[in-house]
């Protein structure tokens, strides 16, 4: 299938997912509709602590929160099929918003991937507010506890999640898009981050014994601690070796059979 047509004919069927708590969002993911409901990653429902969790599509205004379709917490577990180490979720659900847009249908066998095809996979990384398509390749198939993975040479980035790997060949998708590899990066920031939480922790145990210019000198060592953690997060979530992975179609399609 020619790309071009394939990403205009799939897209207004991908969703943004947005998490909230106290009315304020604090993490992002993507997913997409399939027949009776929205598939995404269970990790991202799963790893906040939430009031809402709300979806959008990419041709609404990101600005108007009443274009959000609102979903309570409670509402995604009476809704769950999985939440295991497959990390997806399966939310069983029809509303108004969804009529007319693209449904997408999983390969009837992922035995027909094979590595060295291209492939795409849509949404919305790093929260960005507009549909982002990316062209990867699959460069490893291998099994993980039992599991298939496809491993994928493009851009997948934080945000990505959930998100669907669509076979160019059918339209079909393939795999669901699951996290990105940061490569050696990861940990050395880890290693950072968890220095400057550590010095943090002190620095709220220390005493300040004296003030300079009428300043407390370990309230600004304190602060410029949080500045710096904040940026280590921000590098790590930007780092990309050009790896990611997506874990195959058929464990959800099993799942949404079992549902129906």
């Amino acid at each position: 299938m020619e790309i071009v047509k394939l990403i205009k004919e799939t897209r207004s069927g991908v969703v943004q997912i947005l998490i909230e708590r106290d009315k304020k969002l604090i993490g992002s993911g993507s997913g997409f509709l399939v027949e009776g409901g929205f598939v995404t990653n269970s990790h991202n429902i799963r790893s906040h602590e939430i009031d809402v969790i709300a979806i959008r599509f990419d041709d609404t205004n990101p600005n108007d929160s009443s274009n959000f379709i609102r979903i309570a917490p409670d509402d995604c577990v009476a809704a769950e099929s999985s939440k295991d180490e497959k990390d997806f979720v399966y939310l069983k659900m029809s509303e108004p918003e969804f009529n007319g847009r693209h449904v997408f249908q999983f390969l009837e066998s992922n035995d027909s991937i094979m590595v060295g095809e291209s492939s795409v996979f849509l949404g919305f990384p790093f929260g960005m507010t507009q549909l982002t398509s990316h062209m990867g390749f699959i460069s490893s198939i291998h099994n993980r506890n039992g599991i298939k993975v496809l491993q994928i040479d493009g851009s997948v980035n934080g945000g990505n999640s959930g998100g669907p790997l669509v076979d160019i060949k059918t339209g079909k998708v393939a795999g669901i898009i699951t996290r990105a590899v940061t490569g050696l990066i990861e940990e050395q920031f880890k290693y950072l981050l968890d220095a400057l939480q550590q010095n943090r922790k002190m620095l709220n145990n220390a005493k300040s014994l004296m003030s300079i210019g009428g300043i407390d000198p370990i309230e600004g060592i304190k602060a410029s601690q949080a500045a710096m953690e904040q940026i280590a997060k921000g590098l790590l979530r930007s780092a990309n070796v050009g790896i990611g992975y997506a874990y195959s179609a058929e464990y959800v399609r099993d799942a949404i059979v079992k549902c129906a």
